[in-house]
């Protein structure tokens, strides 16, 4: 993996979104973003939460157990997020768009436009009390699947906006419930 690439893919796509989807679309041959960019993001979300909560938190947390819980929890929460996503931005291009079900562009888009998802979840954690500065970044998230709307999917004016909407609030919440459904359950199973 070049992380290189992986970063200047990730800025390219957080500071100017439009030049980044026609450079993403106009790619070939079309690289995996699973495993060029989803995967290592997440993984290096996981990196940041270990050093977070050993340099951070320090001897304050009660056990190691916990700190790889958390770990584990965030990680979940972003592959499932991913999938989810992916799956519900491809059923919302159906249904919503009547196009034929279409799972490779579908983690294409989901995927590229999670990358603000990954860079507020670990400023995040390096950051605690810029919580709400998440929340401002999640909502750039917009932005960016409205660019990526019109140039990856081709979606027409009219429907752009409510597509946009369905959308974004895919990725934006996908890994929030994927986080919650682990949390319960791993409270339930012990």
């Amino acid at each position: 993996m070049e992380y290189k690439e992986l970063f200047r893919r990730l800025i390219a796509i957080i500071a100017s979104p439009r030049k980044a989807w026609v450079e993403i679309v106009t790619e070939s041959p079309r690289k995996d973003v699973t495993s060029t960019f989803v995967y290592p993001l997440v993984a290096l979300g996981g990196l940041v939460m270990l050093l977070g909560a050993l340099f951070e938190e320090g001897m304050k947390r009660l056990t190691f157990h916990e700190a790889m819980m958390d770990i584990c929890g965030y990680c979940i929460a972003l592959f499932g997020g991913f999938f989810l996503a992916s799956y519900l931005v491809d059923m919302i291009s159906q249904k919503f768009l009547q196009r034929l079900s279409d799972m490779p562009l579908a983690n294409l888009f989901v995927g590229y436009a999670m990358g603000v998802v990954f860079v507020a979840d670990m400023l995040v954690v390096i950051f605690p009390q810029f919580f709400i500065f998440e929340w401002v970044l999640l909502l750039y998230v917009c932005y960016i699947v409205w660019e990526g709307s019109e140039i990856v999917l081709a979606v027409d004016e009219d429907k752009r906006v409510t597509y946009m909407a369905m959308a974004s609030a895919a990725i934006i919440f996908s890994p929030t419930l994927i986080g919650m459904l682990f949390d319960t359950l791993s409270k339930l199973l012990g």
